[in-house]
């Protein structure tokens, strides 16, 4: 099992390594994804045991496709999908502030990867249908499904060519559809990295916490949605939900991230619990999971040590492996240790073939 609880001299031999990360050229697209899924009846403000629910239909999805920075032959068909969490766009993995710092992308794009970071279905530039009744966690894997067979075939728009490996990386929510992609359709995935998750929940209540709320009520951004669509209260709420201690962050970061919120629904709130649950017995490519020390809702022992319990959901996985970052709590690519955890990312990816 692989873990890593990195020094402060890593950490700061990784921010200061960042520097050098430029900007990537990217293409961006609104493209039209179709899918069907089973949903669950939550018409009576709960989710059932069972999906019930047929849900289909086509959605304009924003598309970020970023080629590398600098050219690694071995890693020239190798893709990086992105999931971002909830109350967040694809700005969570490729930040505006300080983004040779923050921004994973080019991060990604330096070491020569391609990626892959799009807003989820109701959030940014996509299509935001029902709240309640479309945007629940399985039709979110179904349609995240369809845009990976697109790069795999290779009609993603700005390139051409087919990918031979798809890593995944997902946060928070995003790493719970991509942990039930795993499970309901494993092929699809090489490598899946879960950041902000764990299949247990700890202290921290995100929803009660973060107070979240109707977001046309919070946000002027938001005037316009229906009462389904949700997000955080304020600045304070969001940090004592989603961050660690306050010199594990720079003001600024918080402030930006605030600025730059973005949405969850009704649907997601509702189903998220059942999501991070699934087990994905059939998946047997590389799983590594990474984690904020500080991260209050997955993080049920101190020091996020139930990581270590998290390999038996994989049980055909060919490696199943963990790692901690001190400082850092749950938006670990807010916190000033996020070099590090990209550093932490790099090297499991090296070590393992990608």
């Amino acid at each position: 099992m692989y873990t890593s609880f990195l020094s402060l001299s890593a950490l700061l031999a990784a921010v200061l390594g960042s520097a050098t990360h430029h900007a990537p050229q990217c293409t961006e697209s609104l493209v039209p994804i179709t899918a069907s899924a089973t949903n669950f009846d939550l018409s009576s403000g709960s989710a059932p045991p069972n999906a019930t629910l047929p849900v289909s239909g086509t959605f304009d999805i924003h598309l970020r496709l970023c080629a590398p920075t600098v050219p690694v032959p071995s890693r020239a068909r190798t893709l990086q999908v992105l999931i971002h969490g909830a109350s967040c766009n694809e700005e969570y993995w490729d930040s505006t502030f300080k983004p040779e710092t923050y921004s994973y992308v080019r991060h990604a794009a330096a070491q020569g990867y391609w990626t892959l970071n799009f807003a989820r279905l109701g959030d940014g530039e996509s299509a935001r249908p029902d709240g309640i009744d479309i945007v629940q966690v399985p039709f979110e894997v179904a349609l995240v499904s369809e845009i990976i067979k697109l790069a795999r075939a290779g009609r993603l728009p700005g390139e051409h060519s087919s990918f031979e490996k798809v890593v995944i990386l997902g946060h928070s929510f995003g790493s719970i559809t991509l942990n039930n992609i795993v499970a309901t359709a494993p092929d699809l995935v090489d490598a899946a990295i879960f950041t902000g998750f764990a299949h247990t929940f700890g202290p921290t209540d995100p929803i009660t916490v973060a107070k979240f709320g109707p977001a046309r009520d919070i946000d002027p951004r938001f005037a316009d949605l229906p009462p389904a669509y949700l997000t955080t209260l304020n600045a304070s709420t969001r940090a004592a939900a989603f961050y660690g201690a306050p010199d594990s962050y720079e003001p600024d970061a918080l402030a930006w991230d605030e600025a730059h919120k973005d949405t969850t629904t009704t649907g997601e709130v509702l189903t998220f619990q059942g999501g991070a649950a699934a087990e994905a017995p059939s998946f047997t490519g590389d799983v590594f999971t990474i984690n904020g020390d500080a991260d209050g809702i997955f993080c049920t022992k101190p020091g996020c040590a139930n990581l270590a319990d998290e390999a038996k959901f994989y049980p055909a996985a060919r490696s199943a492996e963990f790692a901690v970052i001190p400082g850092a709590g749950h938006s670990v690519n807010f916190h000033i240790a996020a070099p590090a955890a990209y550093g932490a990312i790099q090297r499991w990816l090296n070590e393992h073939g990608y």
